[in-house]
């Protein structure tokens, strides 16, 4: 069977159209998955971003009192503002010590018997 080189050339042609035309609908039907692609690489940088942030954020939340800090430290002041009221009490008594030997120093002009 001998073929005719104007029959080969046009199935050739034919053969390449055909490959053309698939090469474009591949690539038609996958441009979406490239734009897909480049979006969850991109989402991908977000998220390692905001996942350093929210180490950071929660490294000064570890250090940070808890309630029970707070407790202890109320009670702390607490037990403070006792012994400044003991203090005060202490002073209010040296105050009134100190007044009397002025007013004994004054009443007898600082003679000495």
């Amino acid at each position: 069977m001998i073929y005719d080189w104007k029959t080969l050339d046009a199935a050739l042609g034919v053969v390449a159209v055909l490959i053309s035309f698939g090469t474009m609908i591949y690539t038609w039907l996958t441009r979406g998955a490239r734009k897909n692609t480049q979006a969850i690489a991109e989402l991908k940088a977000d998220l390692e971003h905001q996942e350093g942030r929210i180490d950071k954020i929660e490294t000064k939340l570890d250090a940070l009192p808890d309630r029970e800090d707070l407790h202890r430290l109320d009670k702390q002041i607490e037990g403070m503002n006792e012994r400044f009221k003991g203090f005060e009490n202490t002073l209010k008594a040296v105050q009134r010590a100190t007044e009397r030997i002025s007013d004994y120093l004054l009443s007898s002009g600082g003679k000495s018997s």
